[in-house]
């Protein structure tokens, strides 16, 4: 009785996982930082700590999210949230926590959507890897991550998100 019991259990629990399917979304886009001129979408707002120059200076941000690397590509969202530096060795190791929410302006289905995506920018780094913590809309309890690196005068963000 108890091994039927068990069997049933195992079988019931087989049932349910399968239930939970998950969809694999991937996208690209390219964020654009700019920091100087009439059409800046970035401001610093803290000049750091006495500990070192430019550690703990942040960058707040509201950058454009384009299809390719170029300025003027297809509109696909904004990027708004910041940028700490959070490395003692700032000169040789300019590294930052990045913090923000793509917002879509996706034509589509993700239109409206957002993604939080955070984590270790390694500037130095060829490639390196962000966490997306969550998502609202069609993003709705996402988890993925996204690799990022520097393409021309952008940011190439390939973003791996699962969904319920």
């Amino acid at each position: 009785m108890a091994k039927e019991a068990v069997w049933s259990m195992a079988f019931i629990l087989c049932i349910a996982m399968a239930a939970r399917s998950e969809k694999e979304i991937n996208m690209v886009f390219y964020m654009h930082d700019v920091v100087a001129g009439s059409n800046r979408t970035a401001a610093q707002v803290g000049a750091g700590s006495s500990i070192k120059p430019g550690f703990g200076a942040m960058v707040v941000i509201d950058d454009a999210l384009t299809r390719t690397p170029s300025p003027d590509s297809t509109l696909v969202g904004r990027a708004q949230g910041m940028y700490l530096s959070d490395s003692l060795a700032i000169l040789t190791s300019p590294d930052s926590l990045l913090a923000f929410t793509a917002i879509l302006e996706w034509p589509g289905e993700y239109s409206g959507s957002t993604l939080s995506i955070q984590g270790g920018n390694r500037m130095f780094m060829d490639q390196r890897e962000v966490s997306v913590v969550g998502g609202t809309g069609k993003f709705r309890f996402a988890l993925g991550y996204a690799t990022v690196h520097n393409v021309s005068t952008a940011l190439q963000f390939n973003v791996t998100v699962r969904v319920p």
